[in-house]
C-alpha cells in the first residue's frame, strides 16, 4: 500500500522558529536536556525544573535559556521536531556542557540546601539526556 499526499500545509513559523529547525538540520545531533529534581529514597519521585533545554555555552544565561526551550516546544507542538529524551545510547561529550552549566550547577546548590531540611523531598539534581530531531513536516518547513 501506498500513500500519496496531494496537498501538504505548513503551520507558520518565526523567524526564529526557522532557525533553529535550520540549527537542528545542520546538526549531527541536537542535544536537549530535561534539569530535574529527583529524590534518592524514592525513586519515581521526580520534578522536572526545566525543560527542552539546548545550552551554546555553560555560562549562558536563565532567559535566552528559557527562550530556546519556548521556541523548541513551539516547534514540537506545531509537529516540526520531536523531543526525545528515551535514549538507549549516546555521546557523552554531547553533554558535558550541560553538567558544567551554571544553570545545572544552581540546581544541584538549591538540591543540597533543600536536602538539609526535614521532610524535603528532592536530593539531587540530575541530566535527563535527549535529543531534537526534525519530523518530516519540519524538513518540509524549511524548504518554503
Amino acid at each position: 500500500m501506498s500513500v500519496h499526499i496531494n496537498h501538504t500545509v505548513s503551520p507558520t513559523i518565526t523567524e526564529e522558529e526557522k532557525e533553529v529547525l535550520q540549527q537542528i538540520h545542520a546538526a549531527v545531533r541536537y542535544p536537549v536536556c530535561r534539569f530535574e529534581l529527583r529524590s534518592s529514597r524514592e525513586e519515581e519521585l521526580r520534578s522536572t525544573a526545566l525543560d527542552a533545554v539546548h545550552l551554546t555555552d555553560e555560562k549562558e544565561g536563565m532567559e535566552s535559556v528559557k527562550h530556546r526551550a519556548e521556541l523548541l516546544k513551539s516547534l514540537e507542538e506545531k509537529g516540526l521536531i520531536v523531543l526525545f529524551y528515551h535514549l538507549k545510547t549516546f555521546v557523552k561529550g554531547d553533554y558535558q556542557l550541560y553538567h558544567h552549566s551554571d544553570i545545572f550547577c544552581q540546581l544541584q546548590q538549591l538540591a543540597e540546601e533543600g536536602s538539609k531540611r526535614e521532610g524535603y523531598l528532592f536530593d539531587y539534581a540530575f541530566v535527563k539526556k535527549g535529543v531534537a530531531v526534525l519530523t518530516i513536516k519540519g524538513k518540509y518547513a524549511l524548504r518554503g
